[in-house]
């Protein structure tokens, strides 16, 4: 029961609260000032709620001024029953209820649910261990700033001074009782926070001096005007500085623009509602509650069904829930918690602000059911644990963006017209129709769930659930030719890898490898190009070929391989390639040659794998769910420019938890992805087959558990090896285990030996003193630029240990290693397929940016971006600034 409770009251404001301090920390990135940015966005957008609250307590301070003479000679005049009766009558007759005196303390019971879910919120935030604010050394913890007996904490002394002083400004005049309930309230205040983290303690004090700003302007003439004027300067402000200093991505800029100056518009609703509101046309209560009505149905159960209801096995039988339906009971009481708040708004507020509600619900519930319905984009297949295989952003498909940005004007305008008409009838009837169809839906939705539970409980009893299928097709009889991009692997991990896991070698010894190998770029965005397309990919060769786009000539990278082995009659296969999807979806630049087969796995089968291996408990699906949901309902009821926003690169405006141990389903699906290459695999007597794959494993940081490497939520030891505290490493050795395990498949399967495999990253990362990591001319860290590369050729014989080659390299060489003997020539360009790098080459230090960041024909690099490298990378003698060597 307390949880249902704290789902309807605490859940939505909680949700504020965190989403303020997302966006907060995405504006500022700093932890201690999105703290404040918290404070003051809730402060901001609670204003009006203070000030409605504290009309109710002048008028109840009002009514008990005028009442209490008579009062006061009723009870010296009568007792007993008497007295009650004659009290009773006479608080009738001046429409008065003895009840009504809760509303002087309306104020302070509007901050009691914003405490808990603040308290419940920042108490448990990760994000705030080891910040450092001002002489706080840790926001997570007690500041103890004072080291006398014990330590004293600070912070809650002088957040009580401020509500004090505050509460001194704001009851000055007022009756004694008054005074000290506020007086006993910081009282209480400071006993709850006096031994809680700095951080939530840092919030509540902000709070109050938000508090006593307000409680200053409200005794000074026009202090209303004096505020809306602040805020609309505070906006205009913030406007500015997310245009032209915040380095953020344009489109996300833009559109915390719009957030903050819609925020800003939010009081003139009621002037625009009061322009054209006669009593008239005044919309009735029913129309607030069939609109609040049909968000419930749509939010809450419509959309989450809808999503179950499509892969019901999936959402089935995870951790210790066995049916999806409590799924969908959490996400219709977070719903209704949210529109429970948006109703006592209602009650609470001026007949005009009702009638501003009413239409504002009623034009967002037409509004987010056409957008369900009638705005759809193929964002591929969606895990269990809400990541797409296939994003796209707005713009990807043109008519769905243009039916979406229809709907947002064609629909407000038209109920509008009808709401200016006194259309009242049709808008009733309409309103009917919709939660009538949103009712059917939802029982259909339910009962087709219900009936394919009991098919997949079936299945699970005789173990005939959902399997694996075939992805990478090997053939025994031509040469197969394997490309795989592990992701941000630093070349100088390898000898460690052998030297703990020997037992490796069995699969790895006919590999020679590079370690001398340098990559373009720190980067994927720019370091992954030249992996699959060769030099004439390279960023220095891309700035020198101005006759076509920058966004043609990486199409070019990624077809280049496929296209050549297509063309020499390979069977071409291409998983999750790492393409810049901020652009297009990673996908659609292959369906213009259908010989080459696309697809997206990471993801696709983890929530299978996760039922295969029920030891491996490393994350909460179930906990993911019930917060995520929600998330997805508002996505599919937003327009489609929105929606990419919301969905956050899968993070769906949550934040990241990275501490050490934490398995996220990201990880988690790069890690299943791997795991489960056996089972994707077939072989067969056909054509021959190139296969290129890409890993995002080895690019986090999460340590896992010796000697498998293998996920767990609590780590019990990291190993005994040199590199057992570096988490990179944890996810290099996860990798290359795995990986011994889908070769030593191969082997058993005869596709092993005439097999050419490349194992190549686009770059390095991280700073690990004791792997020959040099400093850079730039200050920067070889390791961020050596890269791995590892190559087995056909028929490549078996030995005691990996071939090792000093040669100077670059992972462009990887391209050319894979179409040697295949091709001669670039399909797109016709130039010959030759390194350069007799002279060294020129590297970049430029950070990671989208294309579109980028100019149409080339990457904006500056001159002091570019490093010049030639021979032994180890050698701090080889490396020099890019203008050295012109």
């Amino acid at each position: 029961m307390l949880n249902i409770l704290y789902t309807l009251i605490i859940y939505p404001i909680q949700q504020i609260i965190e989403l303020c301090y997302y966006f907060t920390l995405r504006v500022f990135d700093n932890p201690a000032l999105a703290l404040l940015g918290v404070s003051a966005a809730v402060s901001i957008c609670t204003l009006p709620l203070y000030f409605r609250a504290e009309h109710w307590q002048a008028l109840e301070r009002d009514t008990q001024k005028r009442l209490a003479p008579k009062i006061a000679k009723i009870k010296a005049a009568f007792k007993g029953d008497e007295q009650y009766m004659i009290l009773t009558t006479y608080y009738r007759q001046n429409h008065y209820h003895p009840v009504y005196a809760l509303r002087n303390s309306l104020g302070v019971l509007i901050q009691i649910p914003f405490f808990i879910a603040a308290y419940h919120y920042l108490s448990h935030l990760d994000a705030l261990r080891g910040v450092h604010f001002l002489g706080i050394s840790d926001l997570s913890v007690p500041d103890a700033l004072i080291p006398f007996a014990g330590r004293i904490n600070v912070l809650p002394l002088l957040m009580t001074g401020i509500n004090i002083v505050s509460g001194a400004i704001y009851t000055r005049g007022f009756p004694l009782k008054d005074k000290i309930q506020l007086y006993g309230m910081a009282a209480i205040f400071l006993v709850l926070l006096y031994n809680s983290p700095a951080g939530l303690v840092l919030y509540w004090t902000a709070n109050n001096v938000f508090s006593l700003i307000k409680n200053i302007l409200q005794k000074i003439p026009h202090s209303r005007k004096i505020v809306f004027a602040g805020l609309a300067l505070l906006i205009i402000a913030a406007d500015i500085f997310l245009f032209f200093f915040h380095p953020g991505d344009l489109p996300n800029r833009l559109l915390a623009m719009a957030l903050f100056t819609g925020m800003g518009a939010l009081p003139l609703i009621p002037r625009l509602v009061k322009a054209i509101c006669v009593p008239a046309r005044f919309l009735p209560f029913r129309v607030f509650m069939l609109s609040t009505f049909a968000l419930f149905l749509l939010l809450g159960i419509v959309i989450p069904s809808q999503l179950i209801a499509s892969s019901v096995a999936e959402f089935s039988f995870i951790d210790s829930l066995t049916t999806p339906f409590p799924f969908i009971l959490r996400t219709a009481l977070q719903t209704a918690g949210i529109l429970l708040w948006v109703t006592a708004l209602y009650f609470l507020f001026s007949p005009l602000v009702k009638q501003s509600l009413t239409l504002i619900l009623l034009i967002v519930s037409v509004l987010a059911l056409s957008c369900v319905f009638f705005v759809s984009e193929d964002f591929g297949f969606i895990t269990n644990t809400l990541v797409f295989s296939d994003p796209k952003p707005f713009g990807a498909n043109r008519l769905s963006a243009a039916i979406s940005i229809a709907l947002c004007v064609i629909i407000p305008a038209a109920l509008l017209i009808l709401y200016i008409r006194k259309k009242q009838a049709v808008l009733h009837f309409l309103q009917v129709v919709i939660c009538i169809a949103l009712a059917c839906v939802s029982v259909v939705h339910l009962t087709a769930i219900g009936r394919d539970f009991s098919i997949a409980s079936a299945k699970k009893e005789i173990g005939a659930g959902a399997s694996f299928e075939p992805v990478y097709q090997f053939s025994k009889n031509g040469n197969n030719v394997l490309l795989i991009m592990l992701d941000c692997i630093v070349g100088a991990y390898v000898p460690y890898v052998f030297e703990e896991r020997p037992d490796l070698l069995d699969t790895f010894a006919p590999f020679t490898w590079y370690p001398n190998t340098v990559s373009f770029a720190n980067h994927t965005l720019v370091g992954a190009l030249p992996v699959y397309g060769g030099y004439e990919y390279t960023p220095k060769a891309i700035n020198t070929r101005l006759d076509t786009t920058l966004l043609d000539k990486q199409k070019e990278a990624y077809l280049f391989l496929p296209a050549i082995f297509a063309d020499a009659g390979f069977a071409a296969t291409v998983t999750d390639p790492p393409f810049d999807n901020f652009q297009m979806s990673n996908l659609s630049i292959f369906v213009a040659d259908p010989r080459i087969h696309a697809e997206n796995v990471n993801g696709k089968y983890t929530a299978l794998w996760m039922q295969n291996h029920p030891e491996i408990n490393a994350i909460s699906i179930s906990d993911l769910l019930n917060k995520k949901l929600i998330r997805f309902s508002f996505f599919n009821a937003f327009p489609l420019f929105l929606r990419s926003f919301i969905y956050d690169d899968g993070e769906w405006l949550m934040l990241k938890d990275h501490s050490a141990g934490e398995i996220t389903p990201t990880i988690l699906n790069d890690y299943a992805f791997l795991d489960i290459l056996p089972y994707i695999t077939a072989i067969h007597d056909d054509d021959p087959a190139y296969i290129s794959l890409y890993s995002h494993l080895p690019h986090t940081t999460t340590f896992l558990q010796p000697p498998g490497y293998t996920p767990a939520q609590t780590i019990t030891n990291r190993g005994a090896g040199i590199l057992k505290d570096d988490s990179r490493y944890h996810m290099t050795m996860a990798s290359f285990i795995m990986l011994h395990k889908w070769f030593a498949f191969m082997k058993e399967h005869g596709v092993y030996d005439n097999t050419r495999i490349i194992l190549v990253s686009d770059h390095g990362r991280g700073n690990t003193d004791y792997l020959g990591n040099i400093t850079l001319p730039d200050g920067g860290k070889l390791q961020s630029y050596n890269a791995l590369l590892m190559v087995k050729d056909f028929d490549a014989k078996d030995g005691d240990a990996l071939t090792v080659d000093t040669s100077f390299m670059t992972n462009a060489d990887a391209a050319l290693f894979a179409a040697l003997g295949i091709a001669e020539k670039n399909p797109f360009t016709g130039k010959a397929l030759e390194p350069d790098k007799a002279d060294g080459v020129d590297i970049t230090t430029i950070d990671a940016l989208s294309t579109y960041r980028h100019s149409k024909y080339g990457y904006n690099i500056g001159d002091n971006d570019w490093l010049h490298v030639h021979d032994n990378i180890f050698d701090p003698v080889n490396w020099n600034a890019a203008t050295e060597t012109q």
